[in-house]
């Protein structure tokens, strides 16, 4: 269903990642009212659907996903 890329650790990778937003594991994001690094989704289709720059394609994906399968994520992602 998704391809997934496993990257090694290196000092290069930290340096390249100075500037960007550590992801919030998804654990526990059920009991979340406030989610994004700004608090400014409240809804887990909002959050997926602002997401930008690297995640925009996975965005946009979920975007042309059937309504169905869009609430299966939602759901998926509320059990977490």
């Amino acid at each position: 269903m998704y391809q997934i890329t496993w990257r090694n650790f290196s000092a290069q990778s930290f340096h390249n990642a100075q500037n960007k937003l550590r992801t919030a594991p998804l654990w526990g994001v059920r009991f979340r009212n406030r989610l994004m690094h700004d608090g400014e989704s409240t809804t887990l289709r909002d959050a997926i659907l602002r997401h930008r720059e690297e995640a925009y394609e996975s965005a946009h994906r979920f975007e042309r996903m059937s309504a169905a399968d869009q609430q299966t994520i939602l759901e998926f992602l509320s059990s977490l």
